[in-house]
C-alpha cells in the first residue's frame, strides 16, 4: 500500500519566490519601445514562465503590451487558452502521442502549432481532420541549431504538401539563432542568410508568408534589422538581458528565506561535507533551511553572497561550506547582529532596502554555478512556494 505524502504547507516554510508582475509587465513595455509599430511581441512563458508562474507571467506581459504567447509543450498552450487569453498563442514541442491525444483539441482552441518535419505535418493534419479544423502552422526551418526543424533544402518538398492540404493553413516561418548573444559571431548572418534563402523557396510553394520571425532575446536587443513580423523574448521578460544592454530591465523573481540558526564557532572550524571551508577566524555562522532540492546549485557552493537584513541593517555574506539538499551555511562576519528569524535574500529585488549593498542576482549564481540565469531561475523548484506581489 502507497501513503501519499501531503505537499509542505507554504506557511510553515520559510523559503519564498517572490513574483513582482509590474517587473515583467515594465521590462515588456520597455521591449515592446524598440520595436517597429508592425512588428508584434510573443511573449515566451514556457516552463511555467521561467519559474515565475506561467499565468501571472502572461498577464503581466499581456499588460505591457505583448500580443502573442509562446510555450513549448500544447498542454500549456490548452492552459493559457481556457484561462480566457484572448491572444495568439503558438506552441512548437510535441511527440506523436501527445499529438494524437491532445494535439485536436489544441487547434479547435485556434492555437498555432509549430511544424518541424513531414512527419510532424502528418500528426498536424491528422488533428486538424479530427477537429474539422484548419490548423495554422508555423513552419520552423533548421538554420543550424540542428534541434527541431526542417532544413533549408527541405522546404519546397513540406511547401507542396502543406500547399496540397486543405487543412493546412501557412502561418509563418520561423527559425532559432544559436549565438545570438554574441553579437560579434558571424553564424547569426549566416543563419539568416540560410533562413531568406529557405523562406524564398517556401514562398515559391505556397505563396506570400504572413509572418517571419527569429529573434529571441538577443537579438531583440542587438539586431534591429531581424525583428522582422514578430519577436519572441524570453529571459529579458524576467529581468535578465543575455547581451549588454541600455534598455532598463528588472529581475522579476526575488528568492527569500530565514535564518534557523546562528551560532558563534573558532577559527579553524571546517564547514560541511567533504570539509571544503575552514574558518580562518573567529565569527558567526547562519544556517538558512534551503538547499539544492530547492533549486540552488550544489557546483556554486562556496562562491556566492547572499544579502541579510538584521535589524540594523542589510549586509552580504559569503555562502560557505557545500550547499546540503535543505540548508546552507553563511558566515555573517565576526561583529554580526544578524539572529535566528532574520530575512535572507538569496537573490533578486531586496524591497525596502535601506542604504547598503545591493541584493545578489541569479546572474551572480549563474556565474557561481558556471551556468546561465535561464537556469538558476527554472530550477526554483515546486517546494518553494510562490508568492505574487501586490
Amino acid at each position: 500500500m502507497t501513503i501519499p505524502i501531503p505537499a509542505e504547507d507554504p506557511r510553515h516554510v520559510p523559503n519564498r519566490a517572490v513574483i513582482d508582475p509590474s517587473a515583467i509587465t515594465q521590462n515588456t513595455r520597455a521591449l515592446t519601445g524598440l520595436l517597429e509599430e508592425h512588428t508584434a511581441l510573443m511573449a515566451v512563458v514556457k516552463a511555467d514562465g521561467y519559474g515565475h508562474g506561467m499565468l501571472t507571467a502572461a498577464r503581466a506581459a499581456l499588460e505591457g503590451g505583448a500580443t502573442w504567447l509562446g510555450v513549448a509543450h500544447p498542454a500549456s498552450a490548452l492552459a493559457l487558452s481556457r484561462a480566457g487569453l484572448d491572444v495568439n498563442i503558438l506552441t512548437w514541442l510535441y511527440e506523436p502521442h501527445t499529438a494524437e491525444t491532445v494535439l485536436p483539441e489544441v487547434i479547435s482552441s485556434g492555437i498555432n502549432v509549430s511544424v518541424g518535419s513531414s512527419a510532424m505535418l502528418e500528426l498536424v493534419s491528422a488533428a486538424a481532420r479530427q477537429a474539422d479544423r484548419r490548423a495554422r502552422v508555423h513552419l520552423k526551418i533548421d538554420t543550424g541549431m540542428g534541434r527541431n526543424g526542417v532544413l533549408p533544402e527541405q522546404v519546397r518538398e513540406i511547401g507542396a504538401a502543406m500547399r496540397e492540404d486543405d487543412f493546412i493553413e501557412i502561418a509563418a516561418a520561423w527559425t532559432h539563432l544559436t549565438d545570438a548573444d554574441d553579437p560579434s559571431d558571424p553564424s547569426t548572418d549566416q543563419e539568416v542568410a540560410r533562413f531568406d534563402s529557405a523562406c524564398e523557396a517556401l514562398e515559391e510553394e505556397v505563396g506570400p508568408i504572413p509572418l517571419q520571425h527569429l529573434a529571441n532575446s538577443a537579438a531583440l536587443l542587438t539586431r534591429p534589422d531581424l525583428h522582422r513580423d514578430l519577436v519572441r523574448p524570453g529571459i529579458a521578460l524576467y529581468g535578465y538581458p543575455p547581451v549588454p544592454t541600455d534598455v532598463p530591465l528588472r529581475p522579476a523573481m526575488t528568492l527569500t528565506s530565514r535564518l534557523a540558526l546562528v551560532k558563534e564557532v573558532p577559527e579553524g572550524t571546517t564547514i560541511g561535507y567533504g570539509r571544503i571551508r575552514t574558518t580562518d577566524r573567529r565569527t558567526r555562522l547562519g544556517l538558512v533551511p534551503i538547499g539544492y532540492a530547492d533549486g540552488l546549485h550544489r557546483v556554486a557552493s562556496d562562491r556566492c553572497e547572499v544579502l541579510v537584513r538584521t535589524a540594523s541593517a542589510d549586509s552580504r555574506a559569503l555562502q560557505v561550506g557545500r550547499i546540503s539538499m535543505d540548508q546552507i551555511v553563511i558566515d555573517l562576519g565576526p561583529d554580526s547582529d544578524a539572529c535566528a528569524g532574520d530575512e535572507v535574500f538569496l537573490f533578486g529585488d531586496a524591497e525596502g532596502a535601506p542604504t547598503g549593498p545591493a541584493a545578489t542576482t541569479a546572474d551572480d549564481w549563474a556565474r557561481a554555478a558556471g551556468t546561465i540565469p535561464y537556469e538558476i531561475l527554472t530550477s526554483v523548484s515546486g517546494r518553494v512556494s510562490r508568492e505574487v506581489r501586490a
